[in-house]
C-alpha cells in the first residue's frame, strides 16, 4: 500500500500504471506513468537497472512521466522503475521489460513496421537497379523478408544483393540485363502479419532505370579518372629572399594528366631559376634564389580527357631582417 497511509504522493496508494506505446511514424519506444496528488516540489525520476535515466521527462501540469527510447534494441532489456517523491515520502512502480514482455513489444513494432512499408520504388544507381520500400521500423530478429522474381524466390548472389537498414528494405540488381525484366515481389513477415508488395520492372520502368544507371556509371568513371590535385600544396608559403623554395603536390588521373604551372594566372616558363620535376604522381616546383619578384599566387593545373583541376598556393618572399607577414599580424 505504499510508505505513507495519508496525504501520500500518488493516486490513492500510487499513481496510475505503466503504459507502453509506439509512436506512429517513429522507431521510438515510450514508457509512461501518470501520478496525481502532487505538489510543485514533487520530483519524478526514471531508473533503468537501478541507474537514473537523466533524459526522462516529467510534466507537473499533467502528472505524466515519460521515457522515450529511440531505436529500441535488446540493450534496452531490463527493469524500469518510476519514482515520485516529495516531503511526504516516495512511491514507485516497476516495469519488467524482459522475456515475454520484451518479445511482445518487438513483435508489435515488427507488425507496425510491416504495415508501414511503402509501395516498391525503382531507382537506377551507379552499380545497377535498386528496388526498395521504406519502413518506419525494421528488426532482423522479429521481421523476415523474401524477394521473388516472376514468383521465383531470389537468393543473393554475384549480381543480386538484398538487404535492410532500420528504415529501408532493398534489392540491388547489379549490371542489369534483359533477363532481369519482370514482376518483383517483396514479402514481409512479422509474426502473424504477412504483407506482399509488387512492382513491374519492364517496359518504360526498366528503360528509365537502365538509362539512369548508365548515366551515373559514366559520371562515376569520369570522377574516378579525371585529373585532380589530391594533396600537398599549402594555402600560403613564406620564405626569405635568396633561399630555395620547393613545393610538392600529389596528382591523380587516368590517362596521366598534362601538367602546367601558373603565376598570377600566367604560364610559368621553366628556365634559369625555375624547375619542375615529376616522379610518378608527385609534382615538384623549385625556385632557386627567390626574390620579391617571385611573390604571387601560383597554381598547378592538371588536365586529361575527363576533366581538369587547379591547386593554388600564395608565395610570400620577405627580405633579410624582416619578419614574415603572418608573424607581423600576430
Amino acid at each position: 500500500v505504499g510508505i505513507y497511509k495519508e496525504n501520500r504522493v500518488g493516486q490513492g496508494t500510487r499513481g496510475s500504471g505503466n503504459t507502453i506505446s509506439k509512436r506512429s511514424g517513429s522507431r521510438s519506444q515510450q514508457r509512461g506513468h501518470t501520478v496525481t496528488n502532487t505538489k510543485n516540489e514533487t520530483r519524478f525520476q526514471w531508473f533503468f537497472q537501478r541507474m537514473e535515466v537523466p533524459e526522462a521527462q516529467y510534466d507537473p501540469q499533467t502528472g505524466q512521466g515519460l521515457l522515450c527510447i529511440e531505436e529500441l534494441s535488446k540493450e534496452d532489456k531490463g527493469v524500469y522503475r518510476a519514482v515520485v517523491s516529495d516531503d511526504r515520502g516516495e512511491d514507485d512502480t516497476i516495469l519488467d521489460l524482459t522475456g515475454e514482455a520484451l518479445d511482445a513489444v518487438f513483435a508489435e513494432l515488427g507488425r507496425i513496421g510491416a504495415l508501414s512499408a511503402t509501395p516498391l520504388k525503382i531507382q537506377g544507381t551507379e552499380e545497377g537497379i535498386r528496388i526498395f520500400s521504406k519502413v518506419k521500423y525494421y528488426n532482423v530478429e522479429y521481421m523476415k523478408t523474401t524477394w521473388f522474381h516472376k514468383d521465383k524466390r531470389l537468393e543473393s548472389g554475384d549480381r543480386i544483393r538484398a538487404g535492410t537498414t532500420l528504415d529501408d528494405i532493398w534489392l540491388h540488381i547489379l549490371d542489369p540485363k534483359d533477363s532481369d525484366k519482370g514482376k518483383y515481389t517483396l514479402e514481409i513477415a512479422a509474426g502473424k502479419e504477412v504483407r506482399q508488395l509488387s512492382t513491374d520492372l519492364s517496359g518504360q520502368a526498366f528503360d528509365d532505370a537502365l538509362a539512369e544507371h548508365q548515366r551515373l556509371k559514366a559520371l562515376a568513371i569520369i570522377e574516378k579518372n579525371r585529373a585532380k590535385v589530391v594533396r600537398g600544396l599549402p594555402d600560403v608559403a613564406t620564405i626569405m629572399e635568396d633561399k630555395t623554395l620547393c613545393l610538392t603536390c600529389v596528382i591523380s588521373g587516368d590517362p596521366t594528366p598534362e601538367i602546367s604551372w601558373l603565376k598570377n594566372d600566367q604560364p610559368v616558363t621553366f628556365l634559369d631559376r625555375y624547375h619542375m620535376e615529376v616522379r610518378g604522381t608527385e609534382v615538384t616546383i623549385t625556385i632557386q634564389r627567390v626574390s620579391s619578384e617571385d611573390s604571387g599566387r601560383y597554381g598547378v593545373f592538371v588536365k586529361n580527357k575527363y576533366g581538369s583541376e587547379t591547386g593554388q598556393v600564395t608565395i610570400s618572399v620577405f627580405k633579410h631582417g624582416d619578419e614574415p607577414k603572418e608573424l607581423k599580424a600576430m
